[in-house]
Formats: C-alpha cells, structure tokens, sequence
C-alpha cells in the first residue's frame, strides 16, 4: 500500500496559517468524529467490527467513512469552510463555499477518497470547483480525519479494535509513530 496522506500534510501546502491552521482542523475533526460516533447507524459500527476482525486493509479505508446523511456532511464541510475562511483564506474558499450552496461539492466522496489516498480526485473536484487544489485537499483532510477518528471511536465503544501490524494503522493506514497515529489517533487511549 503506498503512504497515505494525512491532514499535516495537506495543511503543509497551505500558503500561510501552519500550526494554527493544523490546530484549528485538529480540534474540527475531533468534534467532527464525536457527532458522527453519536449519529452513526448500529449496522455500520456492526460492520466495521467485522471489517476488524477480518483484518487486511485498514477498516476505515475498506469500510468508509460512516453513513452519515448528506445534510450532517455538508454540515461538516461548511464549518471546515467557514474555519478555512477565518483563517485568512476567504476569497480562496469562496468558490467551495459556493459549490456546498449548489449541492455540487461532493463532500461524502471527498472524506472517502482522501481515506483511499485518491487525491487525483480530490484535485478533479477543485478543478470542477475552481478552487485551489491545497484547499481542497485540506478540506478533504479534514472531513477524511474526522470519519477516520469516528470509526476508531466506534471501534473502541464495541472493543473491537484491531492491532497494528507493520507500522501502520490498523483503523487509517497511516503510518503509526511510536505506536500512535496522528490522522485518526489510534494509541492515544479513549481520547481525542
């Protein structure tokens, strides 16, 4: 499997902002994960304990990010937007914003795409937008990351969250440092 990207490296490309705009979408998809853990349908936290338990890819890679309504996801893309625009980055996000009010952003395909390491189209729905490919991607990350944290969260609620092997998540299939994941924060116990 090749390295999957994470949010530090897609806030990485942003011209400006750095740790304050990382901490920002940090603490965005932690809530992120804790409304979607909250909302999530019981058959999806049945089938990711499956997907657990058989092993292979990362769960939340194979399993996607959780079935949430299109409403709750275009909620958490607009409050990422409305994040990147207060950052500094307004006129930049203002076609995302834009495209979220047409129903053309395709928010759900964004999160699961960003989790498969498909930022060719992440960079096809900027280009659709007219928006940077770096913001984009940014906001890929972010929702990526917080339905990668609501799966773990989900995981570990059922006990059923599988060990790592080979120095990469078992939930996103990033790389793991020191035993812990910074994307959906597997290893760091019950927290967020």
């Amino acid at each position: 499997m090749t390295r999957l990207p994470g949010l530090r490296e897609a806030v990485e490309a942003a011209p400006r902002g750095g740790r304050e705009l990382l901490t920002v979408l940090e603490e965005l998809a932690g809530r992120m994960a804790l409304a979607a853990r909250r909302t999530a349908p019981g058959k999806a936290v049945e089938v990711y304990a499956m997907l657990a338990r058989a092993g292979g890819l990362p769960v939340a890679v194979r399993g996607g990010p959780p079935p949430l309504s299109p409403a709750q996801y275009a909620d958490f893309a607009a409050e990422t937007i409305a994040r990147l625009e207060s950052s500094g980055f307004y006129e930049e996000a203002r076609p995302l914003r834009s495209a979220l009010a047409a129903g053309r952003l395709p928010v759900y395909d964004l999160a699961r795409s960003y989790l498969l390491g498909d930022t060719g189209f992440v960079d096809h729905v900027a280009e659709e937008a007219g928006a940077p490919a770096w913001l984009v991607r940014v906001l890929a990350a972010t929702l990526a990351a917080g339905a990668a944290r609501a799966v773990r969260l989900l995981l570990e609620e059922r006990e059923a969250l599988p060990e790592a092997r080979g120095g990469a998540c078992p939930v996103c299939g990033r790389p793991l440092v020191e035993g812990r994941c910074g994307f959906c924060g597997y290893g760091e116990g019950r927290s967020l």
